[in-house]
């Protein structure tokens, strides 16, 4: 199973060094959305994160991919994370792909 992050070119740069799987450069809201509605259609997608500042612009984002049961969809703010962000994120993919990560 896979992981994978959409959002802008700084992002998804930074993730895939950090080991995440694929990463998609998106550069409007409309693109992201089409890129969201792909990636929630395939099977080896188990939890695809997304920068922040899109998720604002994309119609009904909660209802469309946050209440999804597999993948999980999982929004990052941008800039420099919080520590019980930090946390959070690690626990969610240790939960969904069963591996433990330390963000730093």
């Amino acid at each position: 199973m896979k992981i994978v992050a959409v959002g802008s070119q700084d992002f998804v740069a930074g993730l895939r060094l950090a080991g995440v799987d694929e990463g998609f450069v998106v550069h409007n809201k409309q693109d992201a959305d089409a890129k969201l509605s792909s990636l929630i259609k395939r099977d080896d997608v188990a939890l695809i994160l997304i920068e922040e500042g899109l998720t604002f612009e994309i119609p009904n984002f909660y209802d469309k991919y946050l209440k999804l049961k597999r993948p999980v969809v999982a929004v990052i703010p941008a800039g420099r994370a919080k520590e019980g962000a930090r946390d959070y994120m690690s626990e969610l993919i240790r939960r969904t792909v069963g591996v433990e990560v330390v963000i730093r």
